[in-house]
């Protein structure tokens, strides 16, 4: 494929923005409950711009960075993706969406890199013309909140385009993090956020002579505003038990040092804080805080057996507040109905779709394309067409059509708040057969300790 059919497949057209403004409204108003964009203002305009940023959720870390940047028709954004992806049937979509592959030694072999060279130069083409390209070092995904080792293939194509310009272009690298309150269900909070951007010009010099003592110098300044933005939890032998306490304990904790669990830039901050107590108190008392771990996880395997999450212990349920909960169920039961019509197919096949891919961090962007590029447009014209012919009015089908998708959205969170509501019916029922005082001391002794060493000895 030539490199002029290449730049035309990938120009921001007119038919470019409306299906990005459609998949744009979609992410922000449908799928995710709620989105920030934190330190937008940190971006540069109208020069050389390199995303850098540490890689957890596949597609949708792509798609919150692409979403957050408002480009211009003049000003290409580029994001770099796997080059296994790239099957035929998908490659001219992909291109025409400004995605170029990136081929890797672990994944795609030592023979493959050499295809790396087309777009290592179209990447530094977009930059010299003002453009953005997106890339993730990592050159795969976590599947927890920590980062994990960088390439240097990013710093390279941002050098080597400050070469193509005699190095009197000034090239601009922002780091940027994303942070999801779910990595897996619609209808979750995600955040991405914007460090301050560093710029290359003072390292051109020493380039020349030292390519790759500047390519470290960069990369490791690069990790630590990245670090300093996102929720890095290093401790990866105890990562099960510190996310569970972040999830738990930590809402009092957040509230506690003055931050709004239900704001995630906050929970952000306040989970970045809590870690960073735990890891310090690790290595003062590392026989105390293990045992709370050991404990943590004890904690975690006994509550889901017993089908009972952490809110039911925190909020003790009351007969009376179950019962008109459960009576409101009753009543809203057929609104529920209706929302599952035809929701309940926009949303169950692509589940269904995914559960074939072992690797669960593709789930969601897979979820969300498929929605909003299948499911989501068939079903909605086939319910239309079928409500026309039955109705004989467009004005009748034209409403109802358009509350799809809020009562899909409702019907979602009937079956999120009827799940909370069992957790509690459960727990109540349990509590008075007296089945969970051991479980209850085990928590209480949990955040007892936890309290004693936050607050010293």
């Amino acid at each position: 494929m030539g490199k002029n059919k290449d730049k035309k497949n990938a120009k921001a057209g007119w038919l470019f923005n409306l299906f990005k403004g459609y998949m744009r409204f979609c992410h922000d108003h449908f799928y995710y409950k709620k989105v920030y964009w934190v330190g937008t203002e940190n971006i540069p305009e109208g020069c050389p711009l390199m995303v850098v940023s540490h890689h957890q959720n596949c597609l949708s870390d792509a798609l919150g960075v692409l979403f957050s940047i408002k480009n211009r028709e003049d000003r290409q954004l580029r994001i770099l993706s796997r080059a296994d992806v790239f099957k035929p049937v998908f490659e001219k979509a992909l291109r025409w969406l400004g995605i170029m592959p990136a081929f890797r030694l672990e994944y795609d072999g030592a023979d493959s890199l050499s295809n790396n060279s087309y777009t290592i130069s179209e990447s530094g083409d977009e930059l010299l013309e003002d453009g953005v390209v997106i890339i993730y070092p990592e050159a795969g995904h976590q599947d927890k909140r920590w980062m994990g080792t960088f390439s240097l293939g990013y710093l390279h194509i941002i050098f080597e385009a400050a070469k193509k310009s005699n190095f009197e272009k000034e090239m601009f690298i922002i780091p940027s993090c994303n942070h999801y309150s779910d990595y897996f269900d619609p209808r979750e909070h995600f955040l991405v956020k914007y460090g301050e951007p560093i710029s290359l010009k003072p390292y051109y010099e020493l380039y020349q002579t030292k390519p790759r003592t500047v390519q470290r110098q960069v990369n490791a300044l690069v990790r630590e505003k990245i670090n300093e933005l996102m929720l890095n939890i290093t401790d990866l032998e105890n990562y099960e038990a510190i996310d569970y306490l972040r999830n738990t304990y930590g809402i009092d904790y957040a509230k506690q040092n003055g931050f709004n669990p239900e704001v995630l830039p906050e929970k952000l901050l306040a989970d970045k804080m809590l870690y960073a107590e735990l890891d310090n108190l690790k290595n003062i008392y590392p026989e105390e805080v293990q045992v709370i771990y050991e404990n943590t996880c004890e904690l975690k395997e006994k509550s889901e057996e017993m089908g009972i999450g952490d809110r039911s212990f925190a909020k003790r349920p009351n007969t009376c507040t179950l019962f008109l909960k459960g009576f409101g169920f009753i009543l809203l039961f057929p609104l529920f109905i209706l929302g599952c019509i035809p929701n309940y197919f926009v949303w169950l096949l692509p589940t269904l779709a995914t559960r074939r891919i072992k690797d669960r961090m593709f789930h969601s962007g897979i979820h969300y394309a498929a929605m909003m590029l299948i499911t989501m447009p068939f079903f909605y014209l086939l319910t239309f067409a079928l409500l026309w012919i039955f109705t004989k009015s467009v004005i009748i089908t034209l409403v109802y059509i358009l509350c799809f998708p809020f009562l899909g959205i409702f019907a979602w969170n009937y079956v999120k708040q009827w799940k909370l509501w069992r957790s509690d019916v459960r727990f109540k029922y349990l509590f008075g057969q007296g089945k969970l005082n051991a479980i209850i001391e085990l928590r209480t002794h949990i955040y007892n300790s936890l309290d004693k060493l936050l607050k010293g000895k």
